[in-house]
């Protein structure tokens, strides 16, 4: 016998959604590994591309997500205006969304669930690495240039061990016949490791690996050199020395892919108080598009953070979605205002 709350709107709903979206999302998911077989050897070739694989990764989350609002939007009556049978739900549904916050949740869980095997499954076979570390960006002081005139440059480290550093400075152009800049690295008043570290070129990469160190104050100094550095925010980073899951990190990325969609239901909650399903459709599609794959949102920096082992619960990632929540929010709150409006 099926209880009451299975005939509710987030029960059938559920139904609904694991009904239309499962097997979108698998023909999607096969679609990824496929696409990533052929590929694989042209990014072996090219030399190491860890986010190379973020792109596909997408696409079957993209579907999942888009699956799920669009058939969730169209399953339940109030959800657009001028629907049939919305007259009998509104008499017979409680609240004040006329189960639409409900419907609204129902989607988000099944997006969640069907995301689940893509970050248990997908994840290994693209090739993300088995661990992830978290990777701190320290702060540069008000002055972050290293040349004749400022040798040294001091960050306040994370205070945990760490058994990496990367360094992305800008170059400027060189002060006389081109010189390569040398640097020394500090940590605490220690040297952090013997290896040369130069630069001749902007946005070049030196990665200086060392013994497990907490480090709570990094310096940098100017041996020798007359390429102007210039170290803003994220050229200076430090990767710990603790491991997570990958299947840890492929979890939050598929929690940060909620947010998207959250926001593209909540805004066609608040269209359908006066649109029809063609409108809606195409503005909770929109939404989808422009923040899955159009780089509007946070899935796209999170799959590439996964790819790369970057540990997502160190990120900046979440607190960036707060925007979205809170847009998602307002128009909720808003919908649900014009909804308990008597209509004329």
């Amino acid at each position: 016998m099926i209880g009451p709350r299975a005939r509710g709107p987030f029960g059938l709903t559920c139904r609904r959604c694991l009904r239309v979206a499962t097997m979108p999302t698998v023909l999607a998911a096969l679609l990824t590994l496929l696409l990533a077989t052929l590929l694989r050897q042209d990014l072996a070739t090219a030399g190491e591309a860890p986010g190379a694989m973020s792109t596909w990764l997408a696409l079957p989350v993209f579907v999942a997500a888009l699956t799920c609002a669009c058939s969730a939007l169209v399953f339940w009556p109030t959800f657009t205006d001028r629907r049939p049978g919305a007259d009998w739900v509104t008499r017979l549904q409680r609240g004040r969304l006329r189960g639409n916050g409900a419907v609204i949740g129902a989607a988000l869980c099944m997006q969640g669930l069907l995301c689940l095997p893509l970050a248990v499954l997908l994840l290994p076979a693209l090739g993300a690495p088995a661990t992830a570390n978290a990777h701190f960006a320290l702060e540069p002081p008000s002055l972050p240039t290293l040349e004749q005139h400022q040798r040294h440059l001091t960050f306040a480290g994370p205070g945990v061990a760490c058994t990496e550093l990367q360094l992305r400075p800008l170059a400027a152009a060189p002060e006389g016949p081109l010189q390569p800049s040398r640097l020394a690295v500090w940590a605490d008043g220690v040297p952090l490791t013997t290896l040369e570290i130069s630069f001749v070129q902007t946005g070049q990469l030196v990665r200086v690996p060392f013994q497990a160190t907490i480090i709570g104050q990094l310096e940098l100094e100017l041996l020798d050199g007359n390429v102007p550095l210039f170290f803003p925010r994220g050229a200076v980073v430090v990767v710990a020395a603790a491991g997570h899951s990958r299947l840890g990190n492929g979890l939050l990325a598929m929690l940060l892919a909620i947010v998207p969609t959250f926001l593209a239901l909540a805004v066609g909650c608040l269209c359908g108080v006066a649109a029809a399903i063609p409108t809606v459709l195409t503005v909770v599609a929109s939404l989808l598009f422009l923040q899955m794959l159009g780089g509007l949102g946070p899935l796209g920096p999170a799959l590439l953070s996964v790819m790369r082992g970057q540990w997502l619960g160190s990120a900046t990632l979440f607190p960036s979605c707060l925007p979205s929540l809170l847009v998602g929010c307002v128009a909720m709150i808003v919908a649900m205002l014009l909804r308990t409006r008597p209509r004329r």
